[in-house]
């Protein structure tokens, strides 16, 4: 549903309370209803899209500062993992951090400095393709509701 039609619901249900307010009860219950006026069903329905105005703005200010803080997130990690590197430049062998962009996973190489053979990745490369062909597969696998 899109803002216009929560919108539209909105100012509905808002007009309809103004409507069932002032039906009658009691013992006149089986009488006419009091007819609403104009001025009253534009005030309820002006409300209610001030209503939705309001949770609209806040919607979107929450989605805003969670991107924002995802951003924040990464620039931080990207900064650990190149002060990482520096860090262990000083041994013989190399221990190069980085982050994989498909599985977002932390990956840990060791290399030997004279060779340049990696001795060691963590997770290895198995294990990474694995990851990746679980993130191409999830279009696919959870499109469909059940």
């Amino acid at each position: 549903m899109n803002s216009i039609d929560a919108h539209s619901v909105l100012a509905t249900r808002a007009a309809s309370d103004v409507i069932a307010t002032r039906a009658p009860s009691g013992p006149a219950a089986g009488a006419r209803p009091e007819a609403v006026s104009a001025a009253e069903g534009i005030a309820a329905v002006k409300r209610a899209s001030e209503q939705v105005v309001r949770v609209s703005d806040s919607l979107a200010s929450q989605k805003t500062r969670a991107s924002e803080e995802i951003q924040a997130v990464q620039a931080k990690l990207d900064e650990i993992v190149s002060h990482l590197n520096v860090k262990m430049e000083v041994r013989d062998k190399s221990l190069n951090f980085s982050v994989d962009e498909v599985s977002n996973r932390v990956m840990v190489t060791v290399t030997d400095k004279v060779s340049g053979e990696v001795v060691r990745q963590v997770p290895s490369e198995a294990i990474l393709k694995v990851a990746h062909n679980i993130e191409a597969l999830k279009g696919v696998l959870f499109d469909r509701n059940i």
